[in-house]
């Protein structure tokens, strides 16, 4: 199967969707005890869209719940890949890469290296799962990821659910993504595990999934 073409064909079937609902949830572990939990369930509907989300964050012992609903349409709506944007053109000042031509090819190299590490599995009936590996990645790639993910960390230190600083030093996982035959999006699934080291030089192992199951 044609890895670039069934990207493409995705891409493509959910740019055109009118009506996308799904729910997002999320966990995340340190030392096998739950810090942060998340559950969105999001709507889209033309140029109109629902998100309800409820989250717990547990900082010490002290857990902090969370509900909101909002309601909003218009161009917002129709901004896909806002993420992904925001991921591979984050600058840090004085990161080597972070601007200019250097910059820009390191980025093309790493979307070039994600792609050659995605498998295809065909399955029964048109549908496919695409995977994604994080331990065979090419050692160079799996640096540059941590690095990034460090990099964004220390620009945004209030925006982390882990109290204090932290700096990743391993990091393994497994993406799956699973498509039906009309190349539909029917599921997202994430699941990392990594080792962090915070400012008083103490190891952590942390576990993270994310899991978006999409209706059609």
């Amino acid at each position: 199967m044609n890895k670039a073409k069934l990207l493409y064909d995705v891409a493509r079937v959910l740019k055109n969707k009118e009506k996308i609902n799904g729910v997002l949830t999320a966990n995340l572990q340190k030392d096998q005890a739950e810090v942060f939990s998340l559950k969105n369930v999001f709507a889209k509907s033309g140029e109109e869209a629902k998100t309800t989300v409820s989250c717990q964050l547990d900082l010490d012992g002290k857990k902090v719940k969370r509900e909101s609903s909002t309601e909003f349409s218009g161009s917002s709506v129709g901004c896909h890949g806002g993420m992904m944007h925001r991921f591979f053109h984050h600058r840090r000042h004085g990161a080597e890469g972070g601007c200019g031509f250097k910059g820009a090819l390191s980025r093309i190299s790493f979307v070039f290296g994600l792609f050659s590490s995605l498998k295809v599995e065909e399955k029964e009936g048109g549908a496919a799962v695409l995977s994604l590996n994080l331990s065979e990645m090419p050692e160079e790639m799996q640096t540059q990821l941590i690095d990034k993910m460090n990099q964004r960390a220390a620009c945004h230190p209030g925006c982390g659910v882990l109290e204090g600083s932290h700096t990743l030093e391993t990091l393994n996982g497994l993406l799956l993504l699973t498509v039906n035959k009309e190349r539909e999006i029917e599921k997202v699934a994430l699941h990392l595990d990594g080792q962090v080291i915070n400012e008083k030089s103490e190891s952590h192992a942390l576990t993270a999934t994310a899991d978006v199951q999409f209706a059609w």
